[in-house]
């Protein structure tokens, strides 16, 4: 989400960009000593990481599912999918067209 490629984030992790690729598809877990690193390297907090995750299921660990996974790993791709392709609009106007569009259906 921040633009920065996967070999760059590897590099600056010192792991190969396919076990980056296996922590953001959620096929591997991450360690909490990687996470505090790759916090560090992305300048954000650890809760960042668990921003929107439900009240109940963040405070016990409960409801870690493999559908749950494989449906969080999906949306995280579809976030990232999402930001890309509107990074790629040229015209601001039409973003804000986009973002207001995306609000709109998510009130809905």
């Amino acid at each position: 989400m921040c633009g920065m490629p996967q070999k760059e984030l590897a590099k600056q992790l010192g792991i190969s960009f396919q076990q980056v690729q296996k922590y953001e598809s959620g096929a591997n877990r991450i360690s909490a000593s990687k996470l505090w690193q790759l916090c560090d390297v992305l300048d954000v907090v650890p809760g960042y990481f668990f921003e929107g995750l439900s009240g109940a299921r963040a405070r016990t660990g409960q409801g870690d599912s493999a559908s749950e996974n494989d449906a969080t790993s999906r949306s995280a791709r579809q976030v990232l999918d999402l930001n890309q392709a509107f990074q790629k609009i040229p015209d601001s106007r039409v973003r804000r067209q986009v973002v207001q569009l995306v609000k709109s259906l998510g009130r809905s």
